[in-house]
């Protein structure tokens, strides 16, 4: 492995490191005003229900489909780079 691989993954270990943090403090801070959130009083007025037309997907399921996709994409971009990467001569 060459320095240049090295160091590039040492920056990007970090990077990603110091962005899970940031992503786990924020999940803390919408799971801290979620809880206020419920203890809330009820409002004056009270909206009536409203029927959906048809049925909408979990988020969950929304959010699997669409990492799901972007992990497929990236994949074949990989793929694609590592043929013409294979076409350039060797140094």
């Amino acid at each position: 492995m060459t320095d240049y691989v090295a160091e590039a993954t040492k920056v990007a270990d970090e990077y990603l490191a110091a962005v899970a943090k940031l992503q786990d403090q924020f999940v803390e801070a919408v799971e801290a005003f979620a809880k206020q959130v419920a203890e809330l009083p009820k409002p004056a007025v009270e909206l009536p229900a409203v029927e959906l037309p048809v049925e909408l997907p979990k988020a969950q399921d929304v959010t699997a489909a669409g990492f799901d996709f972007a992990e497929k994409a990236l994949a074949q971009y990989r793929a694609t780079t590592d043929k013409l990467v294979a076409l350039v001569p060797s140094v």
